[in-house]
């Protein structure tokens, strides 16, 4: 739980929390390498915070696998259409590596935002984050070439240590033969 108290402190600087709270309503769940947190067809019904190692979020289009994002330590996050929804999931979440997740379910998400006011400012505050960034991203995607694309990764290590030559491909609109020839001038 340390972690995700160290994370919703950067988040909400000199608010004080209820870490009381957080141990109540959070579940730890280990995930050995491979193991799906998500599956196709399920319907997400919790919020996720990433303890220790790495998740990949991907689908299915057509029979091609497409990587949607890769999510590392210190990451908050839920498949956010299933889980608003209600409906199946069309992504399949996956442990890239012996991964640690602290998650909380649905219904005491919203316990918690009818009834704490500075998780109320937390979860606003990460979301705007999350959507800032996301932001940035797409522009990412659409303004720059696969170089550049390619070359933004090196400011996060994790991507290129962790993750098969394969999904950053689809996950940056590549090819994997692209990815080879850009590594090769690296």
């Amino acid at each position: 739980m340390e972690k995700l108290i160290t994370y919703i402190e950067k988040v909400i600087p000199q608010v004080p929390i209820d870490v009381g709270v957080i141990s109540k309503v959070f579940q730890k769940e280990n995930l050995a390498k491979d193991t799906l947190l998500l599956d196709w067809g399920q319907v997400c019904q919790h919020y996720y915070f990433i303890n220790k190692g790495t998740l990949r979020i991907f689908f299915y289009e057509e029979g091609e696998e497409f990587t949607s994002w890769i999510a590392f330590e210190d990451y908050f996050f839920t498949e956010f259409n299933s889980y608003m929804t209600h409906l199946p999931s069309r992504y399949i979440i996956v442990a890239l590596e012996d991964t640690e997740v602290l998650k909380i379910h649905e219904q005491r998400m919203n316990e918690l935002l009818q009834n704490c006011s500075w998780w109320q400012q937390f979860f606003l505050l990460n979301q705007q984050q999350i959507i800032l960034q996301l932001m940035k991203t797409i522009e990412l995607f659409q303004t720059q070439p696969a170089k550049n694309r390619y070359e933004a990764l090196f400011s996060f290590p994790a991507f290129i240590q962790k993750v098969k030559q394969k999904d950053l491909a689809t996950m940056l609109g590549m090819t994997k033969y692209s990815i080879s020839r850009l590594k090769s001038f690296k």
